[in-house]
This record gives C-alpha cells, sequence and structure tokens, in this order.
C-alpha cells in the first residue's frame, strides 16, 4: 500500500511538472506595439533579473532549489553581459520559472510529507 502511494505521488509530481512546463501564458508584445517593445525589453530585463534572482533564492531558502538552475543564471548573466538581450531574457525566464516549479515542489512537499512515510 505504502508504495502504490509513493508511486502515485511521484506520477503525479512528474504530470504537474510536465503540465507547468507546457503551459503558455502573455502575449508577444513584439507584435502589438514594436517601437514599444523595444523600451518594454529594457525594462522587463532588469525586473526580470531581480525575479530571476529573487525566486532562486527563496527557492534555495527552502531547501528545494534544482541543480540545474544556478549555472542556468551564471549563463543569463553572461548573455546579458555579452549583450545579447534576447537570449538573457529567455534564460533569466527560465531561471524564474524552474524556480517557481522548486518553490511550488517545497509547498507540496510540506503539505504532503505524510505519503513519504512507509505504513
Amino acid at each position: 500500500m505504502a508504495k502504490t502511494t509513493y508511486s502515485a505521488f511521484l506520477v503525479l509530481l512528474a504530470a504537474s511538472v510536465i503540465m507547468t512546463g507546457c503551459s503558455d501564458s502573455g502575449m508577444d508584445t513584439a507584435t502589438e506595439n514594436p517601437a514599444t517593445a523595444q523600451h518594454d525589453e529594457a525594462v522587463d530585463l532588469d525586473t526580470l533579473i531581480t525575479d530571476a534572482e529573487s525566486s532562486l533564492a527563496e527557492a534555495d531558502n527552502l531547501g528545494f532549489a534544482w541543480s540545474v538552475t544556478a549555472p542556468l543564471l551564471e549563463e543569463a548573466h553572461t548573455a546579458a553581459k555579452a549583450g545579447n538581450e534576447e537570449q538573457a531574457i529567455a534564460l533569466f525566464q527560465e531561471v524564474k520559472h524552474q524556480s517557481m516549479l522548486a518553490i511550488e515542489q517545497a509547498h507540496y512537499a510540506e503539505k504532503h510529507w505524510q505519503l513519504l512515510i512507509p505504513k
């Protein structure tokens, strides 16, 4: 029975991560108004950097930061310093996304820790 519960937990966790990763939210602002899109990207990059770093720090404080996220953050900073804003934005968004999933995983584990105890 405990093995079935643990297996169900892993399946649900994997399904939630996959579904969250496949979701797409937001609109492409460049197609709406190209003149303001460049200005928005410059402002968004600074905000995105702050959001990505704070999300990763929160996931780390919870003990659930993923091992691939910190190197991705370094890669994002390198791309930003090299002037490749499009790549940097994509990488910072991925860092933020992975960090938010890690935070969600921490909250789920905190709420459902009993599922990991064999009966």
